[in-house]
């Protein structure tokens, strides 16, 4: 039987303390109730008031239950056989409360043996029998997700809320409760609905982003840009999907949520006008170059094989009448005489040096040709299948057709030629385009809200400055309401040259890379993938991506006991070393995750991978 996915059953939010705002009956415990919820959103369609306040119910009554226990640490999330409960405490006497179902298989039920007995219950049998087939059976997949997985993706979803809306209390107290709804409603209702479940969560996105391969050549650079900008600004470079801080934006504490908007913003790929400079189009030099060279291989003696009558393939395969640049090919048979369009629109008299080679390359039979092309404006046609040659220029009809003439025996490939060399110069094939370091930045504004340092629940308004050239950008958190108080030309002159610096870097690095070879015992052997988290940012193996529940269950363990530093682990099949360690090396507190899945790998020898770990820099 096929598998159902998890899914979202429900998301709300909640503040306990809220009362109505109008005079209810001290008797109508429903209103005080409804008055307390704030966001609402189900997968039913509609639904009714009391699932509402029953399933909102159920959630405050497990929290305020666990507090008895444990009053500093209330309850995070409760299992059951068919979903999960996750509460998350944001801010003070906020709730953000979500049920999500776990995977599903739908049970194959049995056929139940015939009863021969006769009684008067048979009928009853045969009814309750009905009524349990009806309603479908399932087993659930305790194994679908991680607790710490959903409470990271809610706790994102939070911060992206805070980022670009506020927190909540700032919205309650400084706009009321019906504006807080609002914003709830606008932000959350497109978010849960667009939570996408069936993929399977990744321990790379709740460690925080990943930094750039070259984070210790480029920091360097990006602080001495940032060294030359005006106090109050704050740079952070962004390369999708890689980010580099600067020194000045680690030490201003920023939310983790911050660099991960910015980076949402810049898009991963271009369109390939863009990327290479503008759209691809070929110079009219070049159609005429591609024209000629197509005539002479199917007027000069081509392979006759290659294609649908006598065409190369290539050609046989568009047969756009628009596209037909050929003169001379298709005659019918009428046998026209030769002419020449130079000489017959100039009223000059024909070479007899170049007038064969002119005839097999220009030679069109206007009245065959309109008999085979039904088409109202015929001279537009014929203009354009003359193009080949150049009709104003005898000099250049005499050059072309004496190139014709000399490769004419020369075999084709069936195949759409390149255009021709106009001269000598440009035959020599074109050298990559340097980056230019005065090119023109695209340059925008966006605002988010950010925490005060003493208070992180009192949010203020503030301005971001992008600058950006193809796939590669610059955010600027400005500390001042109007980016008019600096200086932007400074800003984009600088920025210029630090992106101008880090494409040479990147480029160089690619070289040297391409140049060197790995050894067969690099390729063959498994590699040992890492994850090193610091300051919500992350440094990874290429293209590593922890899946693992070991790990998920290392993160969790060292967030929940201080007292825990490293989790090792190993699997049966397979037998894969996973371990979790939390570093204060240098101090500067990191996690570092770890997967070994060699066989022969003993513990000490997993020891000693971690030990050069720790010895990496940032």
């Amino acid at each position: 039987m096929s598998r159902l996915h998890p899914a979202l059953l429900y998301l709300t939010i909640y503040n306990p303390t809220l009362h109505p705002s109008e005079e209810v009956s001290k008797d109508d415990e429903d209103a005080e109730e409804q008055a307390q919820i704030l966001f609402y959103s189900s997968q039913e369609r509609a639904t009714s008031r009391d699932k509402m306040l029953r399933q909102v119910g159920l959630a405050k009554a497990l929290v305020n239950f666990s507090e008895i226990f444990h009053p500093t640490d209330s309850c995070h999330n409760v299992h059951s056989q068919s979903r999960r409960m996750i509460m998350l405490n944001p801010e003070p006497d906020f709730w953000i409360h979500a049920a999500v179902e776990l995977a599903k298989t739908p049970r194959t039920l049995l056929p139940k043996p015939k009863d021969k007995g006769k009684g008067n219950g048979k009928g009853k049998g045969k009814e309750k029998e009905k009524a349990s087939t009806l309603l479908p059976s399932y087993d659930y997949h305790e194994g679908s997700f991680h607790d710490y997985a959903l409470r990271a993706h809610l706790l994102r979803g939070y911060e992206q809320f805070k980022l670009t809306h506020g927190s909540f209390t700032s919205i309650l107290n400084s706009f009321g409760q019906e504006a807080l709804e609002l914003q709830l409603e606008r932000f959350f209702t497109v978010w849960a609905w667009s939570w996408d479940l069936s993929k399977s969560f990744e321990l790379n996105d709740d460690l925080g982003l990943s930094l750039h391969p070259l984070y210790p050549s480029i920091l360097p650079l990006l602080d001495t840009f940032s060294s030359q900008l005006p106090a109050g600004l704050d740079a952070l470079f962004l390369s999708p999907p890689h980010v580099v801080p600067s020194t000045g934006y680690r030490q201003s504490n920023y939310p983790p949520a911050l660099s991960r908007h910015l980076l949402s913003l810049i898009p991963r790929h271009l369109p390939h006008h863009e990327a290479d400079g503008g759209p691809e189009a070929s110079s009219p030099a070049e159609k005429g170059a591609t024209a000629n060279t197509t005539a002479k291989e199917v007027g000069s003696g081509g392979n006759p094989s290659s294609g649908f009558l006598g065409m190369p393939s290539s050609l046989a395969m568009s047969m756009d009448v628009r596209n037909w640049s050929w003169p001379g090919a298709l005659t019918f048979g009428k046998g026209a005489e030769p002419k020449s369009p130079v000489t017959e629109r100039e009223g000059m008299k024909p070479n007899p040096s170049v007038a064969e080679s002119v005839s097999t390359v220009v030679e069109v039979d206007r009245g065959a040709l309109g008999d085979a092309i039904s088409s109202a404006d015929i001279h537009c046609l014929l203009e354009k299948a003359n193009d080949g040659l150049s009709v104003t220029d005898p000099d250049a009809a005499r050059e072309g057709c004496s190139e014709m003439d000399h490769s004419g025996d020369t075999p084709r490939p069936s195949r759409v030629p390149s255009p021709l060399p106009a001269d000598d110069s440009s035959a020599s094939p074109p050298e990559p385009e340097k980056p230019d370091r005065h090119r023109q930045l695209d340059f925008a504004c966006t605002f988010v809200f950010l925490p005060e340092s003493d208070d992180p629940l009192e949010t203020r308004r503030r301005q971001v400055i992008h600058l950006r050239c193809q796939t590669l950008a610059v955010a600027l958190i400005a500390d001042a309401d109007n980016v008019e108080d600096y200086d932007t030309h400074v800003i984009s002159e600088a920025t210029s040259q630090m992106l101008h610096d880090i494409e040479n870097l990147i480029a160089a690095e690619a070289t040297r890379a391409s140049e060197i070879l790995p050894s067969a015992t690099k390729i063959l052997q498994p590699k040992d993938n890492y994850l090193i988290s610091f300051d919500h940012f992350m440094a990874a193996s290429p293209d590593f991506v922890a899946k693992s529940d070991y790990l998920y269950n290392g993160k969790q363990l060292l967030e929940q006991g201080l007292h825990i530093t490293e989790v090792f682990s190993r699997g049966q099949q397979p037998q894969h070393w996973h371990v979790s360690k939390r570093d204060n090396t240098g101090g500067e507190e990191r996690e570092v995750f770890l997967e070994v899945a060699r066989k022969e790998t003993s513990l000490s020898d997993v020891d000693n991978i971690l030990q050069r770990l720790q010895s990496y820099s940032f």
